[in-house]
């Protein structure tokens, strides 16, 4: 890569919101999901502002910049944060399975409303269903990755965010009174 030109992000590359909520940084999340599957403890040294781990001598948190000296490290991320963490990601599961539910209804209901609308369809079995199964299972396929992989996992993100939005002014506001 030129050093004149800067790196391109990768497709893989996660999406990071510009919405004035720190949470939840790909370690945080990464270690949450582990903490929560068993794959390792939920002791370590975290961020003092974002909760992000961070190696025990950092100076600031490289996901939002916060300085030690400012907010000191904790060794737990608060139930709270955990709990935001969960709702999100449940809120995000019902948008994208609603969608690709919805998907699945169309795939069935559309190839069935070809096949009994077309009158030389409707009277051959055969014919019928040698056109019913292929829409079926191309429908199938297809409807329920666009509705629910796109459609839904776009609203269901927003959804989900709104409410780690919330969930994190109203943490932040307790945190800071106490």
């Amino acid at each position: 890569m030129s050093r004149y030109r800067p790196e391109e992000p990768s497709p893989e590359e996660r999406f990071r919101p510009d919405d004035g909520c720190p949470l939840f940084s790909p370690r945080l999340e990464a270690h949450l999901v582990a903490v929560s599957r068993g794959e390792t403890p939920e002791r370590g040294t975290f961020c003092g502002h974002c909760y992000t781990p961070i190696g025990r001598e950092s100076v600031a948190c490289p996901h939002c910049g916060e300085p030690a000296s400012k907010r000191p490290p904790v060794d737990v991320v608060p139930a709270p944060v955990t709990a935001a963490l969960r709702a999100q990601r449940a809120t995000e599961g019902r948008w994208v399975n609603g969608f690709a539910y919805l998907g699945v209804l169309i795939a069935m209901v559309l190839p069935l409303s070809v096949v009994l609308t077309i009158p030389a369809l409707k009277d051959s079995l055969i014919l019928g269903t040698a056109v019913y199964a292929p829409l079926l299972l191309i429908g199938m396929r297809v409807f329920p990755g666009i509705l629910g992989g796109y459609f839904g996992d776009r609203m269901g993100f927003e959804a989900a965010r709104k409410k780690t939005r919330a969930a994190w002014e109203q943490w932040v506001a307790e945190r800071d009174r106490a």
